[in-house]
């Protein structure tokens, strides 16, 4: 297996291969690389967290009473 990361200044490229490839049958894909933060800071992603559901609108349930009789009454 061959890897190499390019930059391309052109539309037309021409690739070195290892001498082992020669004569073989070779596939070539292009993929173009997005750059993405894998590895932000805890802070970072509380603070992403946190930014994101801040905007919905909280319920206070300090005075929520929960009858378990009165929920599994089926009559």
């Amino acid at each position: 297996m061959f890897t190499q990361t390019i930059i391309p200044d052109k539309a037309s490229i021409t690739i070195q291969l290892p001498e082992s490839f020669v004569g073989e049958e070779v596939r070539v894909i292009a993929v173009v690389e997005k750059k993405t933060d894998v590895m932000k800071s805890l802070s970072d992603r509380l603070k992403a967290v946190k930014d994101k559901y801040s905007v919905y609108p909280r319920v206070n349930l300090s005075d929520f009473t929960f009858d378990r009789e009165e929920a599994n009454d089926f009559d």
